[in-house]
């Protein structure tokens, strides 16, 4: 865990701890003004907009708590670097040791509470009932969420195992692309480009279709929460990770057969 790092250099962990907290709030600042001065932005009034922000920033939050560290949710920097060797050679299997060196609860709090907050507040602002099958169902589209940002970043991150000088960074593209992307409400969205953000380039099911999805299920209960439209989040996580266990597997026989050219006779890279 991360506990060493604040013992060790207490100064430089919280000017990160308040960089991740300013770039948080940067993010979601763009969107939030624009909905004080549009009515109905994108479909979502002022309310609902601070809900999803704070729907956005929970999801960014688990990710640095859980797989952020020792660059587990950037796993092609782990394959580029010719590293994977060192998470085979231990005697657990891999997805275990990537979720043990990846969780970081002392320096991703920071952004998991913050999200936290800010969705209690856009919920109590939307007039949302806040109550045990609410923060259930909040709770199972978030990982529905998580699963889905990082299926994404590990089907990107698989090109490394065939070129790993030139895809050693592709994951933080991936993760670039939800952090940037995500905050933005898709309802007056149209055609085409709605549908390749709901499906192949998946950041609209990250903020605003699950804050819309909690949005309808405060206001109508449990009739909107099993209907074909509610269970095309799970159904596109599933999706995701299963086609992201195959490629990666693929990519593992692919490691096993050539392992890395990044090794050379001075070491590694």
């Amino acid at each position: 865990m991360d506990l060493l790092w604040f013992l060790r250099d207490t100064r430089y962990f919280f000017i990160q701890l308040v960089s991740d907290v300013v770039s948080g709030g940067c993010t979601i600042a763009g969107v939030c003004l624009l909905s004080a001065n549009f009515k109905n932005f994108s479909g979502m009034n002022q309310n609902e907009i601070l809900f999803m922000m704070g729907y956005s920033l929970f999801i960014d939050g688990i990710y640095m708590v859980f797989f952020i560290g020792n660059n587990t949710g950037m796993v092609s920097r782990i394959i580029g670097r010719g590293q994977l060797d060192h998470i085979m050679i231990q005697p657990v299997p891999i997805w275990t040791e990537l979720l043990a060196q990846g969780f970081s609860p002392v320096s991703g709090s920071p952004m998991l509470i913050f999200g936290m907050a800010l969705t209690y507040y856009g919920a109590g602002r939307s007039e949302m009932p806040i109550n045990a099958f609410m923060i259930l169902l909040f709770l199972f589209y978030s990982t529905c969420s998580i699963v889905i940002v990082l299926s994404f970043i590990y089907l990107l991150s698989c090109l490394a195992f065939y070129a790993p000088a030139a895809a050693e960074e592709i994951a933080s593209v991936g993760k670039d692309l939800f952090s940037t992307i995500k905050t933005y409400p898709l309802g007056n969205m149209r055609g085409f480009q709605k549908h390749i953000f709901l499906t192949i380039i998946p950041v609209g099911l990250c903020a605003w279709f699950p804050s819309t999805l909690l949005i309808n299920a405060g206001k109508y209960g449990t009739k909107a929460v099993f209907v074909p439209e509610a269970l095309y989040l799970p159904a596109t996580a599933a999706a995701f990770l299963i086609i992201a266990i195959i490629t990666f597997k693929k990519g593992m026989k692919h490691y096993e057969t050539y392992g890395s050219p990044r090794y050379s006779g001075f070491g590694h890279r």
